[in-house]
């Protein structure tokens, strides 16, 4: 459940709000997951979203989270005239053992101000507009082993070793007859190059279409394409993505399928990743069921395959209890 507590609704700050415009109103909301379970590895040296590679201790059975523990705060304030400004602070932990991420709000912090009419600048750091596009695309949204995750959907891409970036200064346009576009420059404070990055999305109806780049220098680059369609009985999306990570071209392919199924959901993946001047390829397929036991709280059975030129297979196993508040 998200929790808001509303400056209106406090009696004792009655006498205070006098002060401020009559248009004044602000909300907090409390937000979190956690989602842990039975992880289980078979061994092998393909690397794969979630494992390790090259396990030493060959199959392994462990108690791990399925989707990263999260504890989060956003807040809005009404400016008027249409206008708003608010803040999103987000920490991730591991709660199986409570051991906290590091930075300790390394999941998201940044604060905006926009409107429905001109869209809405933000600054801190946030991820990047081409991760909107492939969460998109993802029936897992990013979480679980099944996922094709960022390895994939990015072709290896990273920016600040992952797929959100510091310093960043983002812009999003309102959304126009099914259009919304989204801008950020990040400045790399002598720790990397800069970096930019932009998306396009179109939605209508049971369609969904997109594009995204995201650049930080010529040897560091990403292009990606995907569209999905809805048919009702199954949602099919395809995503393609051409990356440059130290030089090398990177390119990659993600086959998708949701399947509502009464009170749960079917999904299923299927990637090529091909690497490098050599062009190896890891090919990676993941199938799972989600149920939903209620709109927040739900039971998941996942797996995730993947298997590279040269390597010997890894294959991921999850069943997990996953709340939402």
């Amino acid at each position: 459940m998200n929790f808001r507590f509303t400056a209106l609704g406090c009696a004792f700050a009655a006498s205070a709000s006098m002060a401020l415009p009559a248009h004044s109103q602000s909300s907090l909301t409390i937000y979190g997951r956690v989602d842990l379970g039975l992880f289980i590895q078979q061994g092998g040296t393909t690397p794969i979203n979630g494992g390790r590679a090259g396990n030493p201790f060959g199959d392994s059975t462990e108690l791990k989270q399925g989707s990263a523990g999260r504890l989060g705060f956003r807040g809005t304030e009404d400016l008027g005239g249409g206008w708003y400004s608010g803040f999103t602070m987000e920490h991730r932990f591991q709660p199986d053992t409570a051991t906290p991420e590091v930075p300790f709000w390394q999941a998201r912090s940044f604060v905006e101000i926009g409107s429905k009419t001109f869209g809405s600048v933000y600054l801190g750091r946030e991820y990047i507009p081409a991760f909107w596009v492939a969460l998109k695309l993802d029936p897992w949204g990013f979480d679980s082993v099944g996922t094709p995750g960022p390895k994939h959907q990015f072709a290896n891409y990273t920016v600040d070793n992952g797929i959100r970036s510091n310093n960043t200064v983002g812009y999003k346009t309102p959304l126009w007859n099914g259009f919304q576009a989204n801008l950020a420059v990040s400045a790399g404070e002598k720790l990397r190059h800069d970096s930019w990055g932009a998306n396009l999305e179109y939605t209508n109806g049971p369609w969904y279409v997109a594009a995204a780049i995201d650049k930080t220098d010529e040897k560091q680059k990403l292009s990606m394409v995907g569209a999905a369609y809805d048919f009702d009985i199954i949602r099919v999306a395809l995503t393609r993505s051409l990356a440059t990570v130290a030089g090398n071209k990177n390119r990659n392919t993600t086959l998708t399928g949701r399947i509502p199924v009464g009170p749960g959901v079917i999904k299923l993946s299927l990637a090529k990743l091909e690497l490098g001047p050599l062009q190896d390829s890891n090919t990676r397929f993941g199938v799972g069921y989600e149920h939903f036991l209620s709109k927040r709280t739900s039971i998941l059975g996942n797996i995730g395959s993947a298997k590279q030129d040269r390597l010997t297979r890894t294959t991921l196993y999850d069943l997990t209890l996953k709340h939402n508040f």
